[in-house]
C-alpha cells in the first residue's frame, strides 16, 4: 500500500505549496512548510509545542552505483520540489541527478490518520536500475530540548539514564547490549519525548540522540540490505518510525506506546505461561558462577550448593582446556574433573550451565582452517573479517549465523556437551548481547549489507537446536537482553547495564517484558562485595524480577561477606515463595518509600535510600508493593498511598496495595 501511494503522489503534479501542510487529529497537530525548504515548523501534541525552533536535515542515504559509484547524499545534493498533502499523508518529495539529465527521487511521507497516537515517518526512494541503497539515516528529527532538569533514557541493558547532552551524541547498536529495545526517550518534569522504530523484523540499526543548538536531535541509522532496492532501481526502508510526546512519566510513556507494540512481534506476542519454558529454569531463583575445576572451586560450591539448597543455577565458566577468549570455537577436552564435578554438583540439586561463545571464531586455531572458518565468516564489503580483540588479546573474528559451517559447530558443540558431560544447559554467549554485522561475503544464504536477516538466522538455528537437543529440561541461556531474541532462550543473564557517576540505570527493560521473559542477573560483581554493593544489587534484582547472585562460590563463601550470603539467601527464600509474582507477574514501576529512609553511597552506584520500593501486578491481577531493607535497622516507611509500614532489617516485605 505504501509503495502504491508513493507512485499515485508521483503522477500528482510537483510544486511548492501556497500554504502550509497540516497533518492534524484529536492527538497532534503537525505543520510543514509550504515553501521552498523544508522545515517541520510547529508540532503540537497535548497542548505543548516540541518542534525546535532550528531544524536538521532530516534524512541521509548512501548510494551504490553499478560502475562502483559511491555517495553519501543530503537534501541539499538534491533539488526540493515541496511536498503535497493526500488524504492523512504528506510526502515531500527532492530530485536527484545520478545519470544524466534523468530525475530520480527521495520520496519522505509523514501519516497522521484519525486513530493514530503518534506520526508515522517513512522513506522511500526511486534510483537508476541497477543502483543500491547501501545505507539510510531517517528520520532525523529535531525537537525542543525539555527544560532542566532534561535527561535521556537509552535501551542499554535494564535500561540507562543520563543528563541530555549539550554537545555529542549518545548512541546504542540494535539488538545489543547497548540497544536492547528500539527506543529512544528524552523526560523532563513537563513529559516525555518519544522516538521509536516499528520493525518487527528487528534489523540492525544505530539510534542516536544528540544536541544542535536549543534542539535534540533523534535519529537512527540503517546499514541497507541489499533486497532492499529492487531489481528496477526501487528502495523501501521496511518499518516506520515514530514520535512524539506526552505529559506523563518516561514509564507511563513506555507503558502507553512501546509495550502494545511490543506484544504484538514474534518475540513478544506470548507471556511466560504460553512459552514453553524449561521448568527448573523457573525455579532457579539464584544463580552461581564457578570457574575452573580446581579442588578450591568445588570445595567452595559444595559448600554454596549446601547453604542455598536446592535449585540453584550454575553459569560455569573456564571448564574448557584452552584460556578464556582464545582458540574458540575448540573448546574439548574438559579440564580434568569437571565431569565429575558436574556430576557432583547435580546429586547436590544444582544446575549446570557451562559457558561457550556461539558468536566468534579464533583465526588462529586449527579448525579455522579444518571446519571451514573462512566460510563461516562475516565479510565487510572490501572482503575483509571482521575483527573483535578481549581480554585476552586474542583476534577474534565474528561469525554469519547464516552459515552452514557455523550452524554445524555450534549444534555439535552443544550437543557434546549434553550427551558427553550430562550439563542441563548451555550458556551461549553473545548472541543477545554483541551486535550484529553488516555481511557482504559472497556465497552466504542472505541479501548482502544489513537487515533483518542477522535476527532471522539466529531465530533459524536457535529454533533448530530447541526442537532436536533441547528437548525436556535442557535449557538455552544467553547473556543480555536483545528484546527479538526473548522468546528463544529460557533464560538471559543481564550485567552489562552501564552505571557510573554520570549514568544511572533504570527498569526499563522489565517494564516490557517482564511477564515475557525469564532474565538474572543485575551487574558484573567487583572482588569487594561486603561495601554494600552486593546487598543493593541484590536489593534491584529482586525488585527488578530479576533472578539472584550471579555470584562466585568462592567470593560468597568467604568468612568475610557472611552478612551478603544471609541477605542473599534471605531474598532467594522470599523470592522463591512469590512466584505467583516473578513468574509472570507483571513489573510496574520502581518507588522510593518516604517516612525513615535513610541514604547511604553504594559504590559503584551512587546514593541510595535503603528502603527500596516496586510495584508489581501478580498473575491474578492484584496489585502489590514490595519493599526490601538493605539497612542494619528497621525503618518505618510511607507507601504511595500514604499507609505506614515497618521494614524489619536486612528484609523484604510484601505488603498488597
Amino acid at each position: 500500500m505504501k509503495r502504491l501511494l508513493t507512485l499515485i503522489f508521483l503522477l500528482l503534479p510537483l510544486g511548492l505549496a501556497a500554504e502550509d501542510i497540516v497533518l492534524q487529529n484529536d492527538r497532534a497537530k503537525l505543520v510543514f512548510d509550504g515553501g521552498r525548504e523544508f522545515a517541520l515548523k510547529s508540532f503540537v501534541m497535548e497542548g505543548v509545542e516540541i518542534a525546535a525552533s532550528g531544524t536538521t536535515h532530516p534524512w541521509e542515504i548512501e548510494v551504490l552505483g553499478p560502475r562502483g559509484e559511491s555517495a553519501v547524499i543530503k537534501p541539499w545534493n538534491a533539488v526540493y520540489d515541496g511536498g503535497t498533502l493526500h488524504d492523512n499523508t504528506a510526502q515531500f518529495n527532492w530530485r536527484l541527478r545520478l545519470e544524466g539529465s534523468t530525475d530520480y527521487f527521495v520520496l519522505m511521507t509523514v501519516t497522521l490518520e484519525p486513530d493514530m497516537d503518534l506520526p508515522h515517518f517513512g522513506i522511500d526512494a526511486i534510483l537508476p536500475k541497477g543502483w543500491t541503497v547501501t545505507m539510510a539515516e531517517f528520520p532525523r528529527i529535531a525537537l525542543r530540548r525539555p527544560a532542566d532538569p532534561a535527561k535521556v533514557i537509552m535501551p542499554a541493558g535494564y535500561g540507562i539514564r543520563y543528563d541530555a547532552p549539550a554537545g555529542g551524541w549518545l548512541h546504542g547498536d540494535y539488538p545489543s547490549c547497548t540497544a536492547a529495545m528500539q527506543l529512544t526517550m528524552a523526560t523532563s518534569p513537563e513529559g516525555t519525548l518519544f522516538f521509536s522504530t516499528l520493525d518487527d523484523g528487528a534489523s540492525q540499526k544505530q539510534f542516536f540522540v544528540g544536541a544542535e543548538g536549543d534542539a535534540l536531535i533523534f535519529l537512527q541509522k540503517t546499514v541497507a540490505s541489499a533486497d532492499w532496492t529492487d531489481e528496477l532501481g526501487f528502495f523501501q526502508l521496511p518499518w516506520l518510525t515514530v514520535a512524539g510526546f506526552t505529559r506523563e512519566s518516561w514509564e507511563q510513556t513506555v507503558l502507553k506506546w512501546y509495550r502494545p507494540w511490543a506484544l504484538g512481534t514474534k518475540w513478544g506476542h506470548k507471556n511466560l505461561a504460553e512459552r514453553r519454558v524449561c521448568p527448573w529454569i523457573l525455579g532457579s531463583d539464584i544463580w552461581l558462577t564457578p570457574h575452573g575445576a580446581s579442588s578450591e572451586t568445588m570445595t567452595a560450591l559444595r559448600s554454596a550448593i549446601e547453604y542455598f539448597g536446592k535449585g540453584v543455577g550454575l553459569h560455569w565458566y573456564q571448564w574448557h582446556h584452552n584460556a578464556f577468549d582464545t582458540d574458540y570455537p575448540d573448546y574439548f577436552p574438559a579440564k580434568d574433573g569437571f565431569a565429575e564435578m558436574v556430576a557432583e554438583a547435580q546429586g547436590l540439586g544444582a544446575r549446570v550451565t557451562p559457558y561457550i561463545n556461539a558468536r566468534l571464531w579464533d583465526t588462529h586455531n586449527h579448525t579455522f582452517a579444518e571446519l571451514g572458518g573462512a566460510q563461516a565468516a562475516c565479510r565487510r564489503r572490501d572482503g575483509t573479517l571482521y575483527t573483535e580483540i578481549y581480554g585476552s588479546n586474542v583476534i577474534n573474528t565474528v561469525c554469519c549465523p547464516s552459515t552452514p559451517e557455523w550452524r554445524k559447530v555450534i549444534r555439535d558443540l552443544n550437543a557434546r556437551l549434553l550427551d558427553s558431560l550430562g550439563v542441563d544447559g548451555v550458556y551461549m554467549d553473545q548472541i543477545g548481547a554483541a551486535k550484529g554485522e553488516p555481511c557482504y561475503a559472497d556465497g552466504h544464504p542472505h541479501p548482502k549489507g544489513g537487515g533483518q536477516w542477522w535476527h532471522h538466522a539466529y531465530r533459524e538455528m536457535l529454533q533448530g537446536m530447541r526442537s532436536e537437543l533441547f528437548t525436556g529440561d535442557r535449557a538455552m541461556t544467553t547473556e543480555e537482553n536483545g528484546e527479538c531474541y526473548i522468546d528463544l532462550f529460557d533464560m538471559m543473564l543481564i550485567v552489562n547495564t552501564p552505571h557510573g557517576p554520570s549514568v544511572e540505570m533504570v527498569p526499563l527493560f522489565p517494564l516490557v517484558y517482564s511477564d515475557r521473559c525469564v532474565y538474572s542477573g543485575f551487574s558484573y560483581i567487583t572482588p569487594v562485595i561486603n561495601d554494600g554493593s552486593l546487598d543493593h544489587m541484590t536489593a534491584k534484582s529482586l525488585l527488578w524480577g530479576s533472578q539472584l547472585g550471579w555470584v562466585s562460590p568462592n567470593a560468597i563463601m568467604a568468612s568475610d561477606n557472611a552478612a551478603q550470603a544471609a541477605f542473599l539467601l534471605d531474598l532467594a527464600a522470599f523470592r522463591r515463595s512469590a512466584h505467583d509474582i516473578f513468574e509472570g507477574g507483571r513489573f510496574l514501576g520502581e518507588f522510593v518509600p518516604e517516612g525513615d529512609n535513610p541514604a547511604c553511597d553504594i559504590p559503584g552506584f551512587g546514593t541510595s535510600p535503603m528502603v527500596l520500593g516496586a510495584r508489581w501486578l501478580t498473575l491474578k491481577g492484584r496489585e502489590v508493593y514490595l519493599l526490601v531493607n538493605m539497612d542494619k535497622t528497621d525503618h518505618k516507611v510511607t507507601l504511595p498511598g500514604g499507609r505506614s509500614v515497618l521494614v524489619k532489617a536486612r528484609s523484604v516485605r510484601r505488603q498488597w496495595k
